[in-house]
Parts: structure tokens; sequence; C-alpha cells
């Protein structure tokens, strides 16, 4: 499984990100929480690429750092 990061505004974002995101049951794709980062566990690439960018569209991370989570795909 591969891992990225996206830094959000505030540890109360991260974590409504990760509340929104979290895959009950699934090992293959996965969010945790640290701090004011999601740490995102992936198999599809489609999963990170959909987080940051629900993140960013909600306000939960700026466009620079959901952009900077797509491009490291």
């Amino acid at each position: 499984m591969s891992e990225t990061r996206l830094v959000c505004l505030s540890q109360e974002d991260a974590a409504a990100v990760v509340a929104e995101a979290a895959r009950p049951g699934d090992p293959d794709h996965t969010v945790h929480q640290d701090g004011a980062v999601v740490v995102i566990g992936y198999f599809d690439k489609r999963f990170p690429l959909d987080v940051a960018d629900w993140a960013g569209e909600r306000g939960h991370a700026s466009d620079h750092e959901a952009a900077s989570v797509i491009a490291r795909l």
C-alpha cells in the first residue's frame, strides 16, 4: 500500500476529513489523523485524489495542499 499526506488547516479540519473519508473494513484505503495532517493509505490512486479534492472543496485544506497531494500521485 502506498501512502501520502494531506496538510489541513487545523486539527478539527483533519478530523472532519478523516470522518468523511474513512472506509471501515477496507484495508486497502485508509485514513488517519496525525495532528493537522491526514495520512492517506491507498492501493487505488483515485482514493487520495478524491480525499484531497473533497477536502479542498469543503475548505478543510488549502487549494495548494490539495493540489500537492494530487501532483504527488
